[in-house]
């Protein structure tokens, strides 16, 4: 049985507390990008190729390690937080708030994440994780009942696909703890299958590119939060965070995000922050610690016994 010590955990808080300050920084880069001439293509660029290229030097020597690491894991982590999620939160908080999309990405992973291990691996669910999962249901209900009795059809559709977002970064936060991969490894798979997706889906029509016609302060300042920050910090940071706390638990922490984006929204884009809102953001963010237990934490955490099995059976 996995146990974690007190170092661990210190290292694995730390490291979640840095993922949230990039988290939100992303949130508020995607927002801005749709007032720039930059399109989800030239994001996509600055975002995933300086991270392949740092990520493929450092495991140079790990790669067969990732060859030998199972395809569903790989795919997992690939589709959940690489291109394919890139283009579903960029989608969504075009149409939506920023504290919308940090809520809902980041706030319902816990709700994913506790499913996948009750439908797909048997996991039983506890008295505390059901209250917080009923919590979180609450929390998105209020954030698309105001969007639908206001007539903001287009906000819907934004949260549609924002918890199609969150959805694909629970598989990959998954697949990160059960794979065996390191951060660095992980971050090749990730930034390394979205450089290879971005000439397919640019063929299918799905994403275009203007960064060269686009001011070069904006390709900077997303150069800087989604190549450098979210691209390779935080990939290192959150992958780094599972290893030391595990899935569930880091999904928990991950849960603070809307908080600091939406003060920072408030500040840069002047979003204001309704009651509806602010008691949505409140139902989810105590469903997420409820749900991922983190309150009863006790100096030693217990990794899910179905997460312990997967990495056996692999």
């Amino acid at each position: 049985m996995e146990r974690l010590t007190t170092k661990d955990t210190l290292l694995g808080i730390t490291a979640m507390l840095a993922t949230l300050l990039i988290w939100s920084s992303f949130f508020i880069s995607l927002r801005a990008s749709s007032e720039s001439d930059l399109t989800i293509g030239d994001i996509a660029l600055l975002r995933f190729v300086p991270a392949a290229l740092v990520f493929g030097y450092l495991s140079r020597h790990s790669l067969r390690k990732i060859q030998t690491t199972p395809k569903r894991y790989l795919l997992a982590i690939g589709w959940g937080a690489g291109l394919p999620f890139l283009m579903l939160a960029a989608n969504g908080l075009h149409l939506a708030p920023v504290a919308d999309g940090a809520s809902l990405i980041p706030g319902i992973l816990p709700l994913f994440v506790s499913s996948i291990a009750a439908f797909c691996y048997k996991e039983r669910i506890s008295a505390s994780r059901k209250t917080g999962i009923g919590l979180i249901v609450v929390g998105i209900s209020l954030f698309v009942t105001h969007s639908l009795f206001s007539g903001q059809t287009d906000v819907v559709q934004g949260h549609g696909l924002l918890l199609l977002a969150s959805f694909s970064w629970a598989w990959f936060t998954v697949a990160m703890r059960v794979s065996g991969l390191t951060p660095v490894t992980g971050g090749l798979v990730l930034a390394g299958s979205a450089c290879l997706l971005l000439p397919v889906f640019h063929g299918l029509g799905w994403v275009t590119f203007n960064l060269f016609s686009a001011p070069l302060s904006d390709i900077m300042v997303h150069l800087l939060i989604q190549g450098v920050a979210v691209g390779v910090l935080a990939n290192f940071s959150y992958g780094f965070a599972i290893s030391r706390l595990g899935a569930e638990m880091s999904a928990a922490l991950g849960s603070f995000t809307p908080v600091v984006a939406a003060l920072l929204a408030a500040a840069i884009f002047h979003e204001a922050l309704s009651t509806t809102t602010l008691l949505a953001m409140s139902c989810i963010i105590c469903g997420a610690l409820a749900a991922s237990e983190l309150i009863p934490l006790k100096g030693k955490l217990k990794q899910p016994g179905w997460l312990n099995r997967l990495r056996w059976q692999r």
